[in-house]
């Protein structure tokens, strides 16, 4: 992976809401995934990345919306640097709204519909104060109810599934530290193993094994940004080895722990 130039920077927004500003030149994300939405503003230069077998561009003010678990990778348009804002929406808070219908998917992942790009400005503008808890129910809400008029899924779940689907999945929260099996989910649920591996998809996006992994490398980031060495992270994070971990996380991320390091201590503006 090309080593980023001085002028490649991560910025943290204010508060507990994982709201990321990059500026990138000379480095690209390599193929990866994510189990939650990402929405992203571009802000300069133009965003380029793989998308659903076709090359995507992003614009300044337009908006990037991925669907959880599909495949990206991300890299600038030109030879000039691009920059962007980007929130990581989960799929159980749109689940919250959605109670059970199949998560909304905007086809092409760029759009510059004013109602989609006006929800990116108010998720992502203001970065140097954390997004109260109401403001950002009332987001969500919004996200989710204008997203699925982009779309023409509407199918419903009963709620039965709705909530053994939501059983196993607090169960996986609270077990990262544990093997964790289709049968015990079937057994704590009283659902059918396979329906539940069907009707996850539908509702949050991705599998409960994918589902159980990024919760994992959610908790290594949190470990790392706090200087605990990578071996360590690995192992508290029920990772088989280093190994294990380091391309996990790629397939994750787009980058290798290492790198994830540098780039949040590299130089900003």
């Amino acid at each position: 992976m090309t080593t980023p130039k001085l002028s490649t920077w991560f910025n943290t927004a204010v508060g507990d809401k994982p709201r990321i500003e990059v500026n990138l030149v000379g480095f690209t994300f390599a193929p990866h995934r994510h189990d939650t939405y990402t929405l992203a503003l571009t802000t300069t230069g133009v965003q380029c990345f793989n998308y659903r077998g076709s090359l995507r561009y992003s614009l300044p003010g337009e908006v990037v919306v991925l669907h959880p678990d599909e495949l990206h990778d991300g890299l600038a348009g030109t030879d000039a640097p691009f920059g962007y804002r980007a929130i990581n929406i989960d799929p159980v808070d749109v689940q919250n709204i959605l109670q059970g219908h199949h998560l909304p998917f905007l086809p092409n992942g760029v759009t510059g519909k004013p109602c989609l790009v006006d929800i990116a400005q108010r998720f992502l503008t203001e970065f140097q104060r954390p997004l109260e808890p109401l403001e950002y129910q009332d987001l969500i809400y919004d996200f989710a109810t204008a997203l699925q008029k982009e779309t023409t899924i509407h199918h419903k779940h009963t709620t039965a599934n709705y909530q053994a689907i939501q059983m196993a999945r607090e169960y996986i929260d609270d077990s990262l530290d544990n093997d964790i099996t289709l049968d015990q989910l079937a057994t704590i649920t009283g659902y059918s193993k396979w329906q539940i591996t069907r009707d996850f998809r539908s509702l949050f996006g991705t599998s409960p094994y994918r589902y159980l992994t990024l919760r994992r490398l959610e908790k290594a980031k949190s470990l790392m940004s706090q200087g605990i060495p990578i071996a360590q992270v690995a192992q508290d994070c029920f990772f088989s080895d280093q190994s294990h971990f380091t391309r996990q996380f790629k397939k994750s991320f787009g980058t290798t722990p290492n790198m994830w390091n540098k780039l949040n201590e590299s130089p900003q503006r």
